[in-house]
């Protein structure tokens, strides 16, 4: 036993054994013991996270196009990192994703965005249903439909932005356009706060930019949960010094907790629910919350700016880039628009149409739901990759794709924002089709193609997004320099 006594005399070679020895045990379990090992799927996968934060970070949100890859290898199962399988078949979904058989989510699924108190973040599903359960109202159908004053109050900006920007005579990011607006809509209607994005003549898009950051971060961390709050705890000066990504993220944050905090005092105060100049029914989410029997922990500040942090985060910008995306696909394809266009000038002359009747033209809605999803299984959605809305226009056969339309995923913890998300596009494609007459600018179709999955689908490096010029509105042009 001499050698093992020399080992322990140096702390570091002893260190450096026990280190060997965990490793070795640690490979051996993954590979060869673990309950996943019998699963087909690469072994550097199955041996280490690594392998999916190099597809993540260094090749920038590939991983779920080399999971694709290994479909095509493996089969419809594969083992793609230590703890996690992934299974292709879409008859298998709505199994997996039970609303009767609720699972745990894994931390490095749930954490990546450093708010793992929030509904979004928690790991437990018992926890998860706690937390979501007093939200619920505020997003059910009836309730949106009684906030469509103040959505058609929000067009009534996002309408007089696109006509001011017309005199410019320069490109319009739509991005950043439809980003304010959804972003207006959430934190108004979250809070009855506002953050003005829409009163910009430039649409804010600095805030494009920041959620563009938290994304690009929580993919870069997802497997390194614990970093956000080390990175919390540092001066902004060195957090952006080691990644500057990070302090838009951290200074969101920040705002978050000032949100809360603002309306925590006021109602300490004895101040009303709802601010007199915001016309929002009935309270707010996290009035709501507030008043709600969660127990008082649950209503702790830090607790609620994580809620704030990943409502308003997370329900402004995938809206905006369906909205982006089906801008592109509709001027891109002038039958559609037409076709569209004719819709509204026959149901809706006026434009006096509520939310309610919108939802049940026979054009408008299709244009609506086609381009929130990206499911391209051939066998289901056939020429997937081209904006067909005519695919959803046969009841039989819609009935059929939307037991495959998941953009907004099933199960308990689906999107709980479903029924907002579809009235803002609606009210934003009606009234804006209808108003404005614009073309494409550079734009091309890979400038929509998804080839990055950061969260959100996301286009080729160095795209310029989605551009527009628009020429007119109400059916007058803009005058050409020729003219004036």
């Amino acid at each position: 036993m001499g050698w093992w006594k020399a080992i322990i005399a140096q702390p570091i070679v002893a260190i450096g054994v026990i280190g060997l020895t965990y490793g070795v045990w640690l490979a051996t379990y993954r590979l060869w013991l673990s309950p996943l090992a019998h699963f087909p799927g690469p072994k550097l996968a199955a041996l280490t996270m690594w392998y999916e934060f190099y597809y993540h970070s260094f090749l920038e949100g590939q991983y779920t196009f080399r999971i694709a890859q290994m479909h095509r290898k493996y089969g419809p199962i594969v083992r793609i990192s230590p703890f996690e399988l992934h299974i292709d078949d879409p008859e298998y979904y709505e199994i997996l994703y039970s609303r009767d058989k609720p699972r745990n989510k894994s931390l490095h699924l749930t954490g990546m965005f450093g708010a793992p108190a929030s509904a979004f973040g928690s790991v437990d599903h018992r926890c998860h249903r706690i937390r979501r359960q007093p939200m619920n109202p505020f997003f059910s159908h009836q309730r949106i439909r009684q906030l469509e004053p103040m959505l058609r109050r929000m067009i009534d900006k996002l309408r007089k932005g696109m006509r001011a920007w017309k005199e410019r005579d320069t490109p319009l990011y739509v991005y950043h356009a439809f980003n304010a607006y959804t972003t207006d809509v959430m934190v108004e209607y979250s809070m009855s706060e506002s953050f003005h994005y829409l009163n910009d003549p430039d649409f804010t898009p600095q805030w494009s930019k920041t959620i563009e950051a938290i994304v690009q971060v929580g993919f870069q961390f997802k497997q390194f949960c614990w970093v956000f709050r080390l990175f919390e705890l540092l001066p902004r000066w060195l957090v952006v010094s080691i990644n500057p990504h990070i302090g838009p993220v951290i200074d969101q944050k920040m705002e978050s907790l000032r949100l809360v905090k603002s309306i925590i005092d006021s109602q300490a105060a004895g101040g009303t629910l709802v601010d007199d100049k915001v016309s929002v029914p009935k309270g707010t989410l996290f009035h709501a919350l507030l008043d709600s029997k969660l127990p008082p922990k649950e209503k702790a500040p830090d607790r609620l700016s994580q809620e704030v942090f990943t409502v308003i985060s997370a329900g402004g910008e995938t809206t905006a880039k369906n909205l982006t995306t089906i801008t592109f696909h509709l001027l891109n394809n002038p039958d559609k628009l037409q076709r569209l266009q004719d819709e509204l000038n026959r149901l809706d002359p006026d434009g006096a149409a509520t939310l309610v009747e919108y939802e049940t033209m026979p054009y408008l809605k299709p244009v609506g739901m086609t381009s929130i999803f990206m499911h391209h299984n051939e066998a289901i959605f056939s020429n997937s990759q081209n904006f067909i809305p005519e695919r959803w226009m046969d009841p039989e056969q819609r009935k059929n794709l939307e037991k495959y339309l998941v953009a907004f995923s099933k199960g308990s913890r689906q999107c709980i924002g479903i029924p907002l998300a579809r009235a803002e596009i609606l009210l934003a494609i009606a009234t804006i089709f209808r108003e404005f007459e614009m073309e494409l600018y550079e734009a091309t179709v890979d400038d929509v193609r998804i080839v990055r999955d950061m969260l959100n689908g996301h286009p080729r490096k160095g795209s310029q997004g989605v551009r527009v010029m628009v020429t007119g509105w109400n059916g007058h042009p803009r005058p050409t320099k020729k003219s004036l």
